[in-house]
């Protein structure tokens, strides 16, 4: 069904595998001097996932537990792994006990009670001549003393609530957490196994959809094309012919072999295409039933 379609190179490959000496050497000649080009508007590639994303703990430790395994679909934020955290949860405990520990405040504020009442009475007694003024003036600095120590009891309590706030945070970083949906590919620890800061890797989440088809062309063949240009993509896996779009064309043309990196986006929405798969580019269709460029 796909024999008018199919890369020449597969075809060839159906072929008897016996050649003479001289035929080898004309194969080896033409295979170097087109080695991107497979036909006439065809080009040689393979595919890719979208976004390859190797996933790190910020913190050391031993791998408490393994969430996902190799291919779990993994939703952003779900949990990946969870490292040894018995003495974060203990300094979490304490930090919350410590918070509602109210006890140095309610004696300041009760002292601030106090000494403003006393305050008033000296001072309503030295109004009427019964008392003196230097009894006034030591009443009135035992009342600043007393808010001194009901300020120093607010901030002790709000430094508690941030001593908690930060255990809390330490906490949170013995669990690893998906930065994007994808697909696991590979589990770089186990349970039992420990996070160093030199080995700081956990798991490989790959993305399928879109997948990338990556090819080299050569540079007169590339100038045409645009972003956003449909064209046609084989896939070897799966024989079969799928839509694609043009995402990237490479500004620079590599030096060595006169060729232009060229991405083109696939949809695979059900995930029935895999990654690192050979694939061919065919240019040709798409640029003949295509318009002018403005």
């Amino acid at each position: 069904m796909y024999r008018d379609i199919l890369p020449r190179r597969t075809r060839v490959a159906r072929q008897s595998t016996v050649f003479r000496p001289w035929a080898m050497s004309i194969a080896c000649i033409l295979a170097l001097t087109s080695c991107v080009r497979a036909t006439a508007g065809e080009y040689d590639g393979f595919t890719e996932p979208s976004r390859r994303v190797s996933v790190a703990s910020v913190e050391t430790g031993t791998i408490k537990s393994m969430e996902v395994q190799e291919g779990s679909v993994v939703q952003k934020g779900q949990v990946l792994a969870r490292l040894d955290d018995d003495l974060f949860l203990a300094l979490v405990a304490i930090a919350e006990e410590s918070t509602r520990a109210q006890g140095a405040l309610k004696s300041a504020q009760a002292e601030l009670a106090m000494r403003s009442d006393r305050w008033e009475k000296i001072c309503e007694l030295r109004e009427q001549g019964h008392a003196r003024q230097e009894e006034v003036d030591r009443a009135r600095m035992d009342v600043e003393v007393a808010e001194a120590r009901v300020l120093s009891a607010n901030e002790l309590t709000e430094l508690k609530r941030l001593e908690l706030e930060k255990a809390r945070i330490q906490l949170a970083r013995r669990t690893v957490f998906a930065p994007l949906t994808g697909i696991v590919a590979t589990l770089r620890k186990d349970e039992g196994e420990f996070v160093a800061p030199n080995d700081p890797y956990v798991v490989e989440i790959v993305t399928l959809d879109p997948l990338l088809a990556t090819f080299s062309i050569p540079s007169s063949d590339a100038l045409p094309l645009r972003k956003g240009d449909a064209v046609s993509v084989y896939l070897d896996d799966a024989e079969k012919i799928v839509a694609g779009e043009i995402d990237v064309v490479a500004p620079v043309t590599d030096a060595e072999s006169g060729t232009v990196r060229v991405k083109v986006r696939i949809a695979n929405r059900d995930g029935v295409y895999r990654g690192g798969e050979r694939c061919t580019l065919q240019l040709k269709p798409v640029m003949e039933t295509a318009g002018p460029r403005p």
